[in-house]
């Protein structure tokens, strides 16, 4: 399952302006979303921000996401929470949304990875600590 949201947020406590709030939601044919957040620093001196927001855009809209619905929103619309953000889903008119479900198998999926992830470490802390033993480095407990 291959899901491929696009964030770009920067955080610049010096540099939080006017322009920050704006994003793109560019939904697909499976409900999933890119959120397109133009970063402040981007913004060229001799720039409008609606010249700006518009080639940023513009160029993020090439590749994959030609063709796809959108919409401009204030990321306030957005999910306040970005821990379940790859169970965003969407359609245009209907804004975004989580997927709860889908966010729950992804936790318990995780969960389970990371279950199987410190069995295998035991098991091989298990099979050095033998290795040792076998080559009398160590005695055994």
């Amino acid at each position: 399952m291959k899901r491929v949201i696009f964030f770009s947020i920067l955080i610049l406590a010096v540099c939080i302006n006017s322009y920050a709030g704006t994003c793109r939601v560019v939904y697909k044919p499976d409900k999933t979303v890119s959120i397109i957040l133009p970063a402040a620093k981007s913004k060229l001196a001799n720039e409008t921000k609606e010249q700006w927001l518009n080639r940023v855009f513009t160029k993020a809209m090439q590749g994959e996401l030609k063709g796809f619905p959108y919409d401009d929103i204030d990321d306030a619309l957005l999910p306040k929470s970005y821990e379940d953000r790859d169970a965003w889903e969407g359609e245009k008119g209907v804004g975004v949304y989580v997927n709860h479900e889908k966010a729950k198998t992804i936790r318990e999926t995780k969960e389970k990875q990371r279950l199987i992830k410190e069995e295998e470490k035991r098991i091989l802390r298990q099979q050095a600590e033998q290795n040792l033993i076998d080559k009398g480095i160590i005695k055994p407990e």
